[in-house]
């Protein structure tokens, strides 16, 4: 009784540390689960997007629902209204209507998404015309609402203005959100079994989190627990002050928080136009060296992220914003912008279109590039970009995809105009980036000149909360100070289920260009990030924290096992002896 009773007693405690153990080492690993972004697109998941638009093209809305559906899947097709065709709906799992402007849909596109069978989400106008399965909803006027709550109220959103919807009445199914005018509700998302419906035509924020919430019913996904997090310390440049850095970094390392450095290696005066480069500051060298040992990662922000006459950090690098048009040519020429109208032919018109790529092509891979070289030659690794002021041309995200998996902060949504640009409320991977991932910030930066700046951080944190799973993610200059930098914390470190984004530890695979022009084989860049196990000094407090105790748990276990080990020899002593005395 007594063997089999110190048996019982070591394999449920031999359980139970091994389990700690497990738990442990699986919290120490862990991405969360949002880091299912990060993994191959579910090919059961195909998407096809029809949109109606004022000419027929990609427009910004339509962007926009790029990012929001990249979070569930890298399929996704985008067809006009006009080009539809059956063999698009052929093995889709879900489509995807976007009117942008009420219109007359063409016959056959309606014929074609009104026989469709699958889970269907209509967007914006015209849902009238997608046939018997919408009938479950009339609309009429717009409504301007001020409020916006989730199904069971457990959770809203104030607007900081009105803003109109289309004014739907349920014949049956459900709403999902609600608007809210006064006292009255008023269908945003509307669901009758698979056939949902969005009343807004506006996709900006924070329409764009609304409706991103909406999409984890409409592909039947559960949410996330928690909220991912992440802070880069923005535009450091060989100008920028070693010390501040080194406070900043310090601050973020003592609260276990893993960080981010956007880092441009190149300061241009504006003035005389000299530059000074990283390798020619020592200390901040040093710095950024001892910084990215410790755990914090390294972004290209640029090469010189100015063009012209603009001073380094801040003037634009890859997009010409005195023509509002992508760069195509040296920053020391005058450029006049032509249109279609001042070409005598399509044919010369094109031409024209396409030499200006291919500047834009060969001006953007120079300055990528020339950035990567600079800093891996000092033994800085940029695990990710982030374009300055967030603007770049749509080829330029082509070329930057062929050196980079990871896009840092927001993105423009086309080339008309710099300024309509835009995030998502979640890590995604839109078909626009070719292949990057966007990590977005959505939270915005500390603004010392704003009398309330943790006030009104706080209430945009409040705002990503309502998205479930929703990314807090922000920047902060060093030259600021580490106290403003602890108060911006404190206003997002209260967020329950808080997860900080550890860049390093995110799947790296480096394109192939990114290593042809990084010569220096490093095993951080190579390979090192494949590795299950980071390096000590690649580790994060907290994560180092973490590992010790799996290894204390570890090296208990195996205390354990010897000391129950030598008592069961005892016993079995113990027990052959009696047996010798008892005959």
């Amino acid at each position: 009784m007594r063997a089999m009773s110190l048996s019982n007693t070591f394999h449920r405690t031999f359980r139970a540390v091994v389990w700690l153990g497990a738990l442990l080492l699986l919290i120490g690993n862990s991405h969360g689960a949002w880091g299912s972004a990060m993994k191959e697109a579910d090919d059961a998941r195909k998407i096809l997007v029809v949109y109606t638009t004022e000419d027929g093209t990609i427009s910004e809305p339509v962007r926009i629902l790029d990012l929001l559906l990249g979070h569930f899947t890298r399929n996704v097709v985008f067809k006009s209204d006009e080009a539809v065709e059956s063999e698009d709906l052929r093995d889709i799992s879900h489509l995807v209507y976007y009117g942008a402007v009420p219109r007359a849909l063409p016959q056959r596109a309606a014929q074609l998404m009104a026989a469709y069978r699958g889970p269907f989400l209509a967007v914006g106008d015209n849902v009238g015309q997608l046939g018997e399965r919408f009938s479950y909803i009339s609309v009429e006027q717009k409504v301007a609402i001020h409020k916006v709550t989730k199904r069971d109220d457990s959770s809203y959103d104030l607007l900081d203005q009105t803003y109109p919807i289309a004014q739907i009445t349920l014949r049956q199914g459900e709403a999902m959100l609600q608007g809210w005018k006064g006292d009255q509700a008023y269908p945003l998302l509307a669901v009758d079994r698979d056939s949902f419906y969005f009343s807004s035509v506006n996709l900006d924020a924070p329409f764009l989190y609304y409706l991103g919430e909406g999409l984890y019913s409409f592909f039947r996904e559960l949410p996330a627990a928690g909220h991912p997090a992440y802070i880069r310390l923005e535009d450091i440049h060989p100008q920028s002050d070693p010390v501040l850095l080194k406070a900043a970094g310090d601050v973020l390392e003592e609260k276990g928080i893993p960080y981010m450095i956007a880092l441009i290696p190149v300061y241009t005066n504006p003035v005389t136009h000299e530059q000074l480069r990283l390798k020619d500051t020592p200390k901040l060298v040093e710095v950024l060296k001892e910084l990215q040992k410790r755990g914090a990662s390294i972004v290209l922000h640029g090469y010189t992220h100015q063009y012209r006459h603009s001073e380094t950090g801040e003037g634009f690098e890859f997009w010409d914003v005195e023509n509002n048009a992508p760069i195509m040519d040296e920053p020391d020429r005058e450029i006049t912008v032509l249109h279609r109208h001042d070409f005598p032919s399509k044919e010369a018109y094109e031409s024209y279109v396409e030499k200006n790529r291919q500047f834009n092509e060969s001006y953007t891979r120079h300055r990528l590039e020339s950035g990567i070289k600079e800093l891996t030659e000092l033994g800085l690794y940029p695990l990710g970009f982030e374009a300055p002021h967030y603007t770049m041309s749509q080829e330029g995200y082509r070329v930057a995809a062929e050196y980079f998996q990871y896009v840092l902060g927001q993105v423009q949504l086309g080339d008309r105009d710099w300024q309509r640009m835009s995030t998502a409320p979640y890590i995604t991977a839109p078909a626009f980036l070719h292949g990057m991932t966007l990590l977005p910030e959505t939270i915005g930066y500390y603004d010392a000149v704003s009398p309330s700046a943790v006030a009104e951080t706080a209430r945009k944190v409040r705002q990503m909360q309502f998205v479930s799973g929703g990314v807090i993610g922000m920047f902060y200059h060093p030259y600021l100070g580490a106290d403003r930098l602890k108060a911006f914390l404190a206003a997002v470190e209260t967020v329950p289920g808080l997860e900080w984004i550890d860049l390093k530890r995110l799947e790296h695979k480096p394109p192939e260009r990114f290593q042809a022009v990084d010569r220096t084989n490093t095993p951080l860049v190579t390979t090192g990030l494949s590795r299950p196990l980071p390096e000590l000094g690649e580790m994060g407090v907290s994560q180092k924290i973490l590992w010790g105790i799996a290894a204390v748990v570890a090296l208990a276990v195996i205390a354990f096992l010897i000391y129950t080990l030598r008592i069961r020899m005892s016993l079995r002593k113990q027990l052959f002896e009696e047996r010798s005395i008892h005959g």
